[in-house]
């Protein structure tokens, strides 16, 4: 027993030495990593080729070591002559790919400024931009789609087939006459001849429609925009992005809403109100997806009308983003004058109806990259009444370019 006991205490020792042994060797000879600095290098193919009007992809090779890709700044340039003849960069974009679009056919150089920290990298290519032999206006010329909410307005257009409908607005867009959209849900769908660019820094176009008229109030609208991305003419479901507005973000603005709207009975007796302007208070009703259901006024003055777009069916259902409009009753409660208010920037029928593309968002509100916009969408999305001047609605006029070229 004794002997055993000597000789576990002898291993013991001697594995106490060897691990004092290791811990003074770490102490001794610690190992240290030099710090690798961090490496940034570009490569861009040195030409590429597109059509006056359209997108081409310019994707630079970006190769960043010992150190973070998301710190990366780019900054992509081309040469602008001024008015005053100087040359200079103009900033174009700020992401890592560019989708170069030019309304000129002309040589472009197009440089690449990649800065990282203290590191800056810069990289340059030509783009030619070649003629496409057809001559462009500023403004929309197309309809594509209509679909007006209800309005003593829908009595303009007592057809009863889309087509019929169709063939009228075209008209009525060419002619630059008000088109009516009605209340919450009417909508405009039309196209450019052209590709309208997403300018770097200003606005891209503007929206007009009716303005307020003496006793008439109207309201502004939502739009909506779609890049021809697969170049197939049609603004595909997909391709559809909303301008986030000065509402947007709100708490009032309700996304994804629904209404539907019910043909009136035109054997049904007028519901009369308590006010003389009240002709029939039950007389167009509505439902929409939030429990809510209710009834549209037919006021005195528009009696003889029929609100109901007469093509619709019995029923149709409108959606989109509903956004608050103050409407506010300034005749002591007599319903017979009011006060309609406004929104900052980012609609139709505003003070300044000018719409940065850079402003659209997906349906989940994050911000979309578009090199431009084929289509818009004009889209009421306020719901209110004011009284016996009946329902705040909006009339479509036009869309225009605000940097459009006039050179072929």
């Amino acid at each position: 027993m004794k002997k055993y006991l000597k000789h576990s205490l002898f291993l013991v020792a001697v594995g106490a030495f060897y691990c004092c042994s290791n811990d003074d060797s770490k102490q001794d000879n610690p190992e240290t990593q030099p710090v690798k600095e961090a490496s940034l290098s570009l490569k861009l193919a040195s030409d590429f080729t597109v059509s006056r009007y359209n997108a081409v992809t310019v994707d630079p090779e970006v190769v960043i070591e010992n150190g973070d890709p998301a710190l990366a700044e780019y900054k992509w340039t081309v040469k602008a002559t001024g008015t005053n003849g100087t040359v200079k960069d103009s900033v174009i974009g700020d992401t890592k790919t560019l989708q170069f679009i030019a309304p000129k056919a002309a040589s472009y150089t197009v440089d690449l400024t990649v800065t990282l920290g203290k590191l800056t990298k810069q990289v340059s290519t030509k783009v030619a931009v070649s003629e496409t032999g057809k001559t462009y206006t500023s403004k929309v010329i197309s309809v594509i789609d209509y679909l007006p909410a209800p309005s003593y307005s829908s009595d303009n257009t007592p057809f009863t087939t889309k087509a019929e409908v169709m063939a009228q607005i075209q008209s009525d867009l060419t002619e630059e006459n008000g088109i009516s959209l009605g209340t919450f849900g009417g909508s405009i769908v039309t196209a450019f001849d052209h590709t309208v660019i997403n300018t770097y820094g200003k606005r891209d176009f503007k929206v007009l429609m009716n303005e307020n008229n003496g006793s008439l109030k109207f309201s502004p609208v939502s739009i909506y925009v779609a890049y021809d991305a697969n170049k197939n003419g049609i603004a595909d479901e997909n391709e559809w992005y909303e301008i986030a507005g000065s509402e947007y973000h709100k708490s009032t603005t309700v996304k994804n809403y629904e209404m539907t709207y019910n043909k009136p009975d035109p054997a049904k007796a007028a519901v009369t109100g308590t006010k003389d302007w009240q002709f029939d208070k039950e007389y167009l009703k509505w439902t929409d997806n939030k429990n809510a259901s209710g009834f549209i006024t037919k006021t005195k003055k528009w009696r003889r009308y029929n609100y109901y777009p007469q093509w619709m069916g019995e029923s149709y259902t409108v959606k989109g983003t509903k956004v608050y409009l103050p409407v506010k009753d300034v005749s002591d409660g007599e319903g017979t004058v009011f006060n309609v208010g406004t929104f900052e920037w980012g609609y139709g029928g505003i003070k300044d109806p000018s719409i940065d593309i850079s402003w659209a968002v997906d349906n989940n509100g994050k911000k979309v990259h578009l090199p431009g916009i084929d289509f818009i969408k004009v889209f009421v999305s306020t719901f209110a009444e004011a009284g016996a001047t009946d329902l705040v609605t909006s009339y479509f006029i036009q869309a225009e370019d605000l940097n459009f070229s006039k050179s072929k």
